[in-house]
């Protein structure tokens, strides 16, 4: 059973909640000026190949903020 498109549509859900609360708040609330989180997620979806029915899945995503302000993620929830 692939899992990748539920995956990426997850992943993509998130960025959205990411990018309205970044707009929310100017400057990552209190950054420097024209400082900006950056948010680097290294891949975006991921294979579980061919399971079983019945078994169990976790995947972590590594989640990267490479920009100058801090990144707020408020929310997260699947798609």
């Amino acid at each position: 059973m692939k899992l990748s498109k539920p995956i990426s549509a997850l992943i993509l859900v998130t960025l959205l909640f990411i990018t309205v609360a970044a707009q929310d708040k100017p400057n990552g609330g209190g950054a420097p000026s024209g400082a900006v989180p950056v948010l680097v997620i290294e891949s975006l979806t991921h294979d579980f190949g061919e399971v079983k029915p019945g078994t169990a899945l976790r995947y972590a995503f590594k989640v990267k903020n490479q920009g100058k302000a801090d990144l707020l993620i408020n929310n997260v929830s699947p798609g």
